[in-house]
C-alpha cells in the first residue's frame, strides 16, 4: 500500500489550500465566529461546491470528478485545517441522493441514530438532513428533526440544534442497510480527515506563534518545554494522517484491509490528534490562547465537537477492542 501522495494529488492539496487561505482568511473566521452568528453564506458555500469539493468521488457523468476517497482525505484535511464551516460531511455523503448537493444549492446535515448524542449541525441553513439508521438511509426536513438551535454552541463556527424527535415513518427511503454502514464509514473517516487538518492547523498557528513571541529576550519556540510541546503535536499529526489514508485507501481497495476497523483506528487517533493539538495551541499561546480574537480557541473546540460524531472515543475503543477476539 504506497501511502505517498501523487502528483495530481500533490497539486490538488496545494491548490485547495492556496484558494482556502484566501477565501477563510482569520478576519473571515472571526467574523463567522461573532456572536450572535451570522447568516449561513451561501455564497461561500456556493463557491466550494463549485470547485468541484462536494461531488469529489462522483462518476463524471453524474457530475463529479470521478475520485477515490483517498483523494477526498486529502481535501477534507485541508477543509479541517482552514476551519472551513458547514456540514461538509453531511452534504459530501449527500451528493447523488439529494439533487443539488454536489452542486452547492443544497445543504445537507447528517444524523446518525446509533449515537448517543444526535445533533443537527446548521439546522437554519439545512435543505435536508440525512438520517442513517441500522434499517436505511432516509431523507427528512430539518423541521422534523431539530429542536430548537442552541443558544451558544460549543464551536460558534457550527451552530447546533438536538436532534429532538427522529420519525422515519413516511420518511424517503434513499438507501438500505448496507448504504448506511457503508455512509457511516465513509464519514467516520471524512471526519477523521477534517480532526487531521483540525490537529494540522493548530500546530501551524502555534508553531508560528512561538517563532513570534519573545520572551526575556528570546523567541519561546527556543524553550526546551515549548520545543516538546510541539514536537508531541507533530507526532500526533504524523500517527493519525497516515491512519486515516489506509482507512481511505482500504475503502477504495476493500482486499487490501479491514475498512470497518481501519476506520476505527483512523477515526480514534484522529480525535486524540486534534484535541490534544488544540490545547497545546491554547497552551503555547499563553494567556492570548483564551482571547476570542486569536484563532487558537476555534481549533480545540471543533474538535470537541466533531470528537462526538460517527463514534465516540469510548465507543471506538469498545469496537476495536471487540474485534481482537
Amino acid at each position: 500500500m504506497d501511502l505517498m501522495p501523487s502528483a495530481d494529488q500533490r497539486d490538488l492539496r496545494a491548490g485547495l489550500r492556496a484558494w482556502l487561505a484566501d477565501a477563510w482568511d482569520a478576519e473571515r473566521l472571526r467574523a463567522a465566529a461573532a456572536v450572535p452568528a451570522p447568516p449561513f453564506d451561501r455564497k461561500a458555500w456556493k463557491a466550494l461546491a463549485d470547485l468541484g469539493v462536494l461531488g469529489l468521488t462522483l462518476s463524471e457523468e453524474d457530475g463529479g470528478m470521478g475520485l477515490g476517497l483517498a483523494d477526498a482525505v486529502l481535501v477534507f484535511e485541508e477543509l479541517g485545517r482552514a476551519l472551513v464551516p458547514g456540514p461538509l460531511v453531511g452534504t459530501f455523503l449527500a451528493a447523488g441522493l439529494v439533487p443539488g448537493a454536489a452542486e452547492g444549492d443544497a445543504v445537507v446535515a447528517v444524523v446518525d441514530t446509533g449515537e448517543a448524542v444526535a445533533v443537527v449541525e446548521h439546522p437554519e441553513a439545512a435543505t435536508d438532513v440525512l438520517v442513517l439508521d441500522d434499517s436505511g438511509v432516509y431523507l427528512l426536513a430539518p423541521g422534523d428533526v431539530a429542536g430548537p438551535p442552541a443558544a451558544h454552541p460549543l464551536d460558534p463556527l457550527t451552530p447546533v440544534a438536538p436532534a429532538a424527535s427522529i420519525r422515519l415513518d413516511g420518511a424517503r427511503r434513499v438507501g438500505d442497510a448496507a448504504d448506511a454502514a457503508r455512509l457511516r464509514r465513509f464519514g467516520r473517516i471524512l471526519t477523521a480527515a477534517l480532526q487531521v487538518g483540525v490537529a494540522q492547523g493548530a500546530l501551524d498557528l502555534a508553531v508560528r506563534y512561538a517563532g513570534e513571541r519573545v520572551q526575556f529576550d528570546r523567541v519561546i519556540g527556543s524553550f526546551q518545554s515549548v520545543k516538546h510541546l510541539l514536537a508531541e503535536a507533530l507526532v500526533r499529526v504524523d500517527l493519525a494522517r497516515p491512519a486515516v489514508l489506509v482507512a481511505a485507501l482500504t475503502v477504495d481497495d476493500p482486499g487490501s484491509g479491514d475498512p470497518g476497523e481501519a476506520a476505527a483506528t483512523a477515526k480514534l487517533l484522529a480525535d486524540a490528534a486534534a484535541s490534544g493539538n488544540g490545547r497545546t495551541g491554547v497552551q503555547v499561546h499563553g494567556g492570548m490562547g483564551f482571547t476570542w480574537e486569536v484563532l487558537a480557541h476555534l481549533y480545540v473546540k471543533r474538535a470537541w465537537v466533531q470528537e462526538t460524531a460517527f463514534g465516540t472515543a469510548a465507543a471506538l475503543a469498545e469496537e476495536l477492542a471487540a474485534g481482537i477476539g
